[in-house]
């Protein structure tokens, strides 16, 4: 099959007469409580951010990884203590959003960084089996329900883990855009931030947005946020997301614990997390 044409894009069209100021009307103050959260976000160093780690890491490091995240198993089946939420209110609830998921037939569904630098070497992801698996299904049923489908890619840059380039920076052959799919090139975690995607979704009409992708606490987070500050609503599919253990000042965290962790905060106020695409209506 050939590799999707990652360069190839639509004309910039016109911007439509009130345009912005619908979307300037969406952004703005959140209140919350007394306080107030700001309509903006932070960019991040493009390439530099991503662009830090060249191909070929030391051994030590490739050893590291290795030895803690091949367990296709281990992030999803293991276990840790929950704390006691039921005094806990979310930003969400006090601010009366919505927690509906969204429906795929009416969403339009991104597909964030599916690029096989997370299925080996330095960035290999654990459980990215089972979450590519989940994504697959995914995209099926967006596509089966007649939805819009945006995929998304990151360039790192020549020799990077994310060289799109190569077949290491390259969307897994499970999920790869057909005809009539969009591939939006970034290079911030915000997959927003100085690319076409705002217009592809003002173009797809859909304010529901669903997400899913790689990493976690990173792009997938990172993007449902930038979708909630520009008015759009997101959905994250829990089951279709994976991320990787990383050093903390406490120790070091697993994958899950930053898998979930990085769910809650977007559960918290940025959109509405569901487990399974099943959960989608």
């Amino acid at each position: 099959m050939a590799e999707p044409d990652l360069t190839g894009q639509e004309p910039e069209q016109e911007q439509q007469p009130g345009q912005e100021q619908r979307r300037s009307s969406r952004r703005g103050f959140l209140k919350v409580g007394r306080a107030a959260v700001v309509g903006g976000a932070a960019v991040f160093g493009g390439a530099a951010v991503f662009g830090a780690t060249r191909l070929g890491g030391s051994p030590a490091q490739a050893a590291d990884e290795a030895g803690a995240d091949r367990s296709a198993t281990a992030g999803r089946s293991a276990t840790s203590a929950t704390a006691d939420t039921s005094g806990t209110t979310t930003l969400r609830k006090l601010n009366g959003l919505p927690d509906r998921p969204a429906s795929l037939a009416s969403a339009t569904l991104i597909m964030v960084d599916y690029q096989n630098t997370y299925t080996q070497g330095v960035m290999e992801l654990t459980g990215w089996r089972q979450a590519l698996d989940a994504a697959a299904e995914l995209l099926g049923a967006a596509r089966a329900a007649g939805g819009k489908v945006i995929h998304v890619v990151n360039d790192g840059g020549k020799g990077t883990p994310y060289d799109i380039r190569r077949p290491i920076g390259r969307i897994h052959d499970r999920v790869r855009p057909v005809k009539g799919e969009r591939t939006v090139v970034k290079k911030a975690p915000n997959a927003f931030v100085n690319t076409e995607l705002g217009r592809l979704v003002d173009q797809a009409g859909n304010e529901n947005l669903v997400i899913a992708g790689f990493m976690t606490h990173m792009c997938v987070t990172f993007t449902a946020e930038g979708a909630f500050l520009r008015g759009n609503r997101p959905t994250v599919v829990a089951d279709a997301c994976a991320t990787r253990p990383l050093p903390s000042v406490a120790g070091g965290l697993s994958a899950t614990q930053i898998h979930e962790s990085a769910l809650a905060t977007i559960a918290d106020l940025y959109g509405v997390v569901v487990r399974s695409h099943s959960a989608l209506r």
